[in-house]
């Protein structure tokens, strides 16, 4: 298994030039960070986990808003912070 926290996930997007992945220490302006779980390689599974079906949460955490979305399928699809 691995991991990754999400001060490192920052770190390497702003070195790929996400300016918006920190949080701008200068004006103050807050960060945008969204991981993405969906692709166009991927195979539908044909399950479909109705409880979570087309689902947003939306919760704080340490690092401010979180959304977590979720396709029809039921299946994660995007975590995102800011």
């Amino acid at each position: 298994m691995a991991s990754i926290h999400i001060e490192e996930i920052q770190k390497i997007l702003f070195a790929q030039g996400n300016k918006d992945s920190l949080l701008d220490q200068d004006n103050g302006d807050g960060y945008f960070l969204d991981i993405r779980f969906d692709s166009s390689t991927r195979k539908a599974s044909a399950i479909v986990d109705e409880e979570y079906n087309d689902k947003v949460i939306t919760l704080d955490c340490p690092y401010g808003t979180v959304v977590i979305l979720y396709d029809e399928e039921g299946q994660l699809k995007s975590i995102e912070l800011s």
